[in-house]
């Protein structure tokens, strides 16, 4: 076997590991299922098609430019809506409406860097 693992080009330790000690893969869950609605300030439910609603026009209007962080505040405000920023993102990213992450510039790295430092 040792001549067979040397042509091969594996060490005889890790074919014996692999023979007796199987790694099983790991099953990642995804979390509980989304309920499907948020809810108004008053107590009833509003289902997610009408939030894709709320943002698309929000988007639509003079909110063009902002991210999902100000797209949850404007949903509490104008729609009254208690709401998480993390379903406002779900939802915007099957709308395919998020906005690209901003880079940071060398600048603001060396100056987080020279901040960071003391």
């Amino acid at each position: 076997m040792t001549i067979i693992l040397k042509v091969i080009g594996i060490p005889r330790s890790t074919y014996y590991h692999r023979k007796y000690y199987r790694v099983e893969e790991k099953q990642v869950s995804e979390g509980r299922p989304a309920p499907g609605y948020s809810t108004h300030q008053d107590g009833h439910k509003v289902p997610d098609d009408q939030i894709k609603a709320f943002l698309l026009e929000l988007i639509a209007g003079e909110y063009h430019n902002f991210d999902y962080r100000k797209l949850t505040k404007m949903l509490r405000r104008a729609y009254k809506l208690q709401i998480n920023k993390k379903k406002v993102y779900r939802l915007c990213k099957e709308l395919d409406i998020l906005r690209p992450q901003k880079r940071k510039t060398n600048k603001e790295i060396s100056a987080q860097s020279h901040h960071n430092s003391f």
